[in-house]
This record gives C-alpha cells, structure tokens and sequence, in this order.
C-alpha cells in the first residue's frame, strides 16, 4: 500500500494538471477576452518608435504660439514608451527627431562639398519623391525650385494625414463617452481625454519645430544649388535650386536645438504616464472600450508615420513642376550626368564620384576636365 502521503500528492497533481478539470482553462481565457486588462498594461510599453516617427511628420504644420504647436498625434499604446526613451534622449544627446531612415547624400553643386544626411525630414523628402513620382531603370534627376512667393519655408502645409489625426483624436473621445452613458463608467473618458492631453503636450514642445527645421534664411544674392541622392546604384537624385527659404546643408548637418525646458518637461510627462498606466491597470471594466481607443490611435500613427507626403506637407515649397523640362532621364548614367551638367553648371560634376568612383573612360575623362 503507498504512504497516505503520496496518496495526497497524487491527488493534487491529479486535480491541478491534465484533463480532469478543463473548466479551469476556459475560465481564465473567458475572464481574459471579458476584461483584457492585463493585455492594455502591455500594449501600453510597445510601439514607441511608432509614437516618435509619427510626432516627427506632424510636428510644426499646426497653429502655434511661442511655447506650444498643435500637431494632431493621437493617443495610442506606444505613448508610454516613447516617454521614457524621450526622456533618456534629452538627458543624453538632447535630440528629439528620429535618425534619417532614407540614408542620402546632400551635394553643394557650386563647391562639390558632399556630407551624410542628418536631417529626418530632407531624408523623408527624398524618399516620398522617388517612390511617387519616377520609376526608372537608369539615373533620373529631378530639377525644383523654391517659390519666392506663397508659405514660408519650414512651415508645412496641414494635409490629409493632419485631418485624419484630427478626426481620430474626436473619434477617441466620442467612444470614451459610451461606457459613461450607458453604465456610468467615466474612467475611461478621464483615461482618454488625460492621455490625449499628455499626447498633444509632448508632441507640440516648441523643440520639435525648431530641430526639424533648424537653418539659416537663404540669402537671394547668392542662391544654392543642392543635389540630394541616395548615391552610387540609385535611380534617382533631387536638385533644389533656393533663392528663398532655408539653407538644407545647414539642414543635413543635424544641428543642435536642445532646451533645458524639453528634458525638465519631458522628465514631467514621463511621470504622469506611468500615473496612466497605473489608472488603466485598475480599470474594473470597460476595457475593451480602452482597447478600441488605443488600438484606432495605433493606426492613426502608424499611417502617419509610413505616409507619403507633398514637399508641402514637409515643409519645402517649390514651383510647379514640368516632368518634360524639368527632369533628365538618359539610357545611361553618365549621359545623365552630362546632360545635368549643360542644365546647370556643377549639378553633372558635383555627382560625378557618386557614380562613378572609379577611374572614367579617356573620353568621359577629358569632357569633365573642361567643366572644372
């Protein structure tokens, strides 16, 4: 006969693993889909990234004052993370724009003086153009110039992705009213309208604006002749003739906006999302309502972050462009450059070694020798 203590044990194993009870199972999976609270606390720690991109589209093509811009990013599950890497940026580096994720090489056609992009939006810039507008199997460049009339340069026009974070933001709030009327329920409308509030805080800091757009005024006596290119294998390459607006090498160089006030606000909000988010860990119900909010806010940022966008939306403004006289796409690279180079002087040479690193060909050698 075994012991009665192993008689015991047997009998809990027996009642606490394997098929005797699946009952228990279901029970904790319905109570989960009844009021996934613990699924909104993770869902708030993921999607930072997201948040960040999102608030760099946006950033400076609302109303704004000397301490404040609207920028239309709706609350969403990422915001909690993109709180705390913030605040780590601004204690470190003091940046607040993610890096350029079209890495591209900006060229002073008049000196030839080539440097790295560091600038998110002259990178997005590049990125949206080439992929909307020329699809080609050779080296398509691209002449623009800026308006001497019309929207200031560094200010960008309000698009359909502004609307729609406008229209997402009142959706939110709308939804957050439901439970409140019909059970009486109004955490979830606190919940809300206290994350859409800390939302548009962090996203109009008067830094975002300035490190965006941070350059100095062209001057119309000595106009600037800029190549943007992704380089050696690309399809394409920009040309931005400014006689107005901003210098973009000052622009590509990345340069440094910090402000004590974005690491002492950033340092604030931090700590009042972490207030959130234990607010939503003691929801007792209506969940699912949080669920809907953030998740509508998660797309709204991710189509802002991914959109593609006007040079208006970005915060550039240029004249009417003619794809028959003001763009040169040639069967071969080089016939390209050349052809860039009788358009106008030094755009041809100033990408020469972008292309072409290696050594040219005796005649391809002699004709640049005379541009020099």
């Amino acid at each position: 006969m075994p012991p009665p203590l192993l008689h015991r044990l047997v009998a809990v194993a027996r009642s606490s693993v394997g098929p005797a009870h699946p009952q228990s199972y279901f029970s904790a999976e319905r109570t989960s889909w009844m009021s996934p609270n613990d699924t909104l606390s993770i869902l708030m720690i993921i999607g930072g990234d997201i948040v960040q991109r999102a608030v760099a589209q946006l950033a400076g093509s609302g109303p704004r004052t000397r301490y404040w811009h609207f920028a239309p990013v709706a609350f969403s599950f990422g915001w909690l993370a993109y709180s705390v890497s913030t605040l780590t940026s601004t204690v470190g580096d003091g940046r607040l724009l993610p890096q350029p994720d079209c890495p591209i090489h900006v060229v002073n056609a008049k000196t030839g003086y080539r440097r790295q992009n560091a600038s998110w939006v002259l990178g997005r810039l590049v990125r949206d153009y080439e992929k909307r507008k020329f699809k080609s199997n050779s080296l398509t460049i691209a002449f623009y110039r800026t308006r001497k009339d019309g929207p200031e340069a560094g200010v960008p026009s309000r698009d359909w992705v502004d609307w729609s974070g406008v229209l997402v933001i009142l959706a939110q709030l709308g939804i957050s009213v439901i439970p409140g009327a019909l059970h009486g329920n109004w955490i979830i409308l606190i919940v809300t309208v206290g994350g859409t509030v800390l939302a548009l805080l962090a996203s109009g800091l008067p830094q975002w604006r300035e490190e965006k757009y941070a350059a100095r005024k062209i001057n119309p006596e000595k106009p600037e002749t800029v190549c943007l290119t992704r380089g050696n294998g690309s399809t394409y390459a920009m040309v931005i003739i400014s006689e107005t607006g901003i210098r973009l090498e000052d622009l590509a160089g990345g340069r440094d906006k910090r402000r004590t006030s974005t690491s002492i606000m950033s340092g604030v909000l931090a700590i009042l999302w972490i207030v959130l988010l234990l607010t939503v860990e003691g929801l007792n119900g209506g969940a699912w309502y949080l669920l809907a909010i953030g998740g509508l806010g998660m797309v709204q940022n991710v189509v802002a972050d991914g959109a593609e966008r006007s040079a208006d939306a970005l915060g550039f403004h240029f004249e009417k462009f003619n794809p028959e006289t003001d763009s040169i796409s040639e069967p071969k690279v080089m016939l390209t450059l050349k052809a860039a180079e009788e358009k106008r002087a030094g755009v041809g040479l100033s990408m020469l070694k972008l292309f072409f690193p290696g050594d040219l060909l005796p005649d391809e050698q002699e004709y640049w020798d005379k541009k020099k």
